[in-house]
């Protein structure tokens, strides 16, 4: 063979070498949404219809009702067919709810995470928040056959009243004003589907509101009237709860709350990912996303949205794991599907753009190395190659 030849097939080589290298990888979650989708997916139960929680097989209330955010949030439960089986979930927020042992059974009627599980106020509500999701939708052929029984809801509610006029978790425990705020927010739900209303369900209205007002501390409000610490949670839950009751103080001390509230808001720079989110309580170091979820709340019923520094989007867009979920603060590589639920709903409150937010790319997406090792194999081959060629041209 001539060597004008061993250089023409040696380039040859190269360029062809060239093609098989520099062929494309397989794609990793580049976006937000991808690395979530892709979370999501592995915790959907397809034969239950919901979600479960890491490491899981069980369909869970909690994990569905996050997941059931997100899905509506972002519009994908308007497609028909939905992405997910509407059906099968309704079928399992309505065998969630505890119907066996009749009213003298101080479960019926409340929600467990889990068939047959343990009841409480928090579940309930968020059973209660899914099921009002689902059946948000229409044109979904037999939804309209699955029901569940709002009439002992609020029987199951109702026990939850204390003497002291708060409401408990759980049947037979102490008051607070999360629990207090949840189950008001079941009651006002769900009295137009019963002959109740929420004074009528009362068992003390006034002692009710009075109970809220003594939780007080200063502009802030406290988890009950026993615990020591004010914080942003309890006193959105207050503000929420005496919303709900007509029970609103007056301007004066609603503005001292609001600005209690507002100055949790941690904005100095050198705090890097924890800018913009909201820290439980004064100097508490704990900046989370279920203190800035209550306190988006507390400030979008005071109309008060707009006055959120605005480096609170990218807080909520910080908690996202590495993972693809949601964690509680920045920083940690792996989340949990409840979180996502909070996260959504802070970016509702927000106003944001759903899609728009997580169309950006993920946190957790490899770095492009600067070169490609392929590439400068392959130019490193072709110049070889011209070399080996140019001598051996002029040596033919």
């Amino acid at each position: 063979m001539k060597k004008v030849q061993v250089a023409g097939l040696l380039i040859a080589v190269a360029i062809l070498a060239m093609a098989f290298t520099t062929m494309p990888t397989a794609a990793i979650p580049a976006t937000r949404f991808e690395s979530l989708n892709t979370y999501l997916t592995d915790r959907y139960d397809t034969a239950e219809g919901g979600y479960n929680l890491d490491g899981e097989g069980t369909s869970r209330i909690e994990a569905t009702y996050s997941a059931a955010l997100l899905w509506d949030a972002i519009g994908y439960l308007d497609a028909r067919p939905p992405i997910i089986d509407l059906v099968k979930m309704a079928n399992f927020t309505q065998k969630a709810q505890w119907e066996s042992g009749g009213l003298s059974n101080e479960r019926y009627g409340g929600f467990a995470s889990y068939i047959a599980g343990p009841v409480s106020v928090e579940m309930t509500h968020k059973a209660i928040s899914l099921w009002n999701i689902i059946t948000a939708q229409s044109g979904i052929p037999s939804l309209d056959d699955v029901e569940i029984n709002t009439t002992a809801v609020l029987i199951f509610i109702n026990k939850t009243q204390t003497t002291s006029g708060g409401f408990s978790n759980e049947v037979g425990g102490n008051a607070d004003i999360v629990s207090t705020y949840l189950a008001l927010e079941v009651i006002e739900t769900l009295t137009d589907e019963t002959p109740w209303t929420l004074d009528s369900l009362l068992l003390n209205k006034t002692a009710t509101i009075l109970w809220i007002l003594d939780c007080r501390e200063g502009d802030a409000y406290k988890l009950s009237p026993a615990s020591t610490t004010a914080g942003v949670t309890p006193s959105a839950a207050a503000l929420l709860s005496l919303s709900f009751l007509d029970a609103l103080p007056a301007a004066s001390a609603i503005q001292a709350t609001k600005s209690w509230i507002m100055d949790r808001q941690d904005l100095d720079p050198y705090l890097a990912e924890l800018t913009g989110g909201f820290e439980e309580g004064v100097l508490t170091n704990d900046t989370n996303l279920l203190s800035t979820q209550y306190a988006l709340k507390a400030m979008d019923l005071l109309d008060a949205i707009e006055e959120v520094n605005e480096t609170v989007t990218q807080f909520v867009l910080n908690c996202q794991s590495l993972d693809g979920a949601w964690a509680n603060a920045p920083g940690f590589e792996v989340g949990y599907v409840q979180f996502i639920g909070n996260a959504m709903q802070c970016l509702t409150l927000l106003e944001e753009n759903h899609l728009a937010v997580l169309s950006m790319e993920h946190p957790g997406t490899p770095s492009a190395p600067l070169v490609d090792w392929r590439l400068l194999f392959v130019v490193i081959f072709i110049i070889a190659a011209m070399i080996v060629g140019l001598i051996a041209l002029r040596l033919d």
